[in-house]
């Protein structure tokens, strides 16, 4: 899909607020949009489409669990160097309207063959952490724990 399009795709289901942090929203405004991946973008159209739920990521005052730069708390308190897939703008936090975390995994591994990109996906969280990052990839959709 070509970027244009997708952008207003997404925005149909997502506000810039939702996927990105505040001070990037701020400064940025609406150019922000173009800092996401592509993959990470198909992917969560995808899921949103497929799923056919509202999917939270920034809400109910949580602020970085979409993009994250370097003014945000989580970020800027490292001491090591912190390169997650949120500061390359292709990870997300997300809760899944009705379904928990479990259940969004377990039917993420069971559709792989339909993602349009590899996944990875953090186990052992109450959220669905899902983003695109090659980092540690084994397969279609791949597992890790922090």
């Amino acid at each position: 899909m070509e970027r244009p399009e997708l952008i207003q795709q997404i925005k149909k289901y997502f506000t810039l607020e939702e996927l990105a942090c505040p001070h990037s929203v701020a400064y940025f405004g609406d150019r922000a949009w173009g800092f996401f991946r592509q993959d990470y973008l198909e992917t969560l159209l995808f899921l949103r489409r497929h799923y056919n739920v509202p999917i939270y990521c920034n809400h109910d005052g949580l602020t970085q669990r979409g993009s994250r730069c370097n003014l945000c708390e989580i970020v800027a308190t490292r001491k090591s160097p912190y390169v997650s897939a949120h500061v390359l703008w292709c990870a997300g936090d997300f809760t899944f309207l009705g379904y928990t975390a479990d259940e969004v995994r377990s039917e993420i591994k069971g559709i792989a063959h339909l993602l349009p990109y590899p996944v990875r996906l953090e186990k052992g969280v109450s959220w669905v952490h899902l983003d695109t990052s090659a980092y540690c990839q084994t397969g279609k959709v791949t597992e890790f724990a922090v």
